[in-house]
């Protein structure tokens, strides 16, 4: 499954993401879930106020599929 992600705010500055856009394959296990990548880029999910899901609002428990782009947006510091 190949995904993209950016980041926003000051999660630039902390996540494994930086300031461009990482994108990277994973294994297609079926039901992973935005929240299953956030340990992968070094996000905790209390620092994100919104994500966004091929440029819609989404949850955390929302299931990803193949091309996705997740954009993470962090709470006011």
């Amino acid at each position: 499954m190949r995904i993209t992600i950016s980041v926003h705010g000051h999660l630039c500055q902390t996540s494994g993401v930086g300031q461009d856009e990482l994108s990277f394959t994973l294994p297609d296990t079926g039901g992973m879930r935005i929240r299953d990548i956030l340990e992968t880029i070094n996000v905790f999910e209390e620092e994100v106020k919104e994500v966004t899901l091929n440029g819609k609002r989404a949850r955390m428990d929302t299931t990803l599929r193949t091309r996705s782009r997740i954009e993470f947006f962090p709470k006011g510091r």
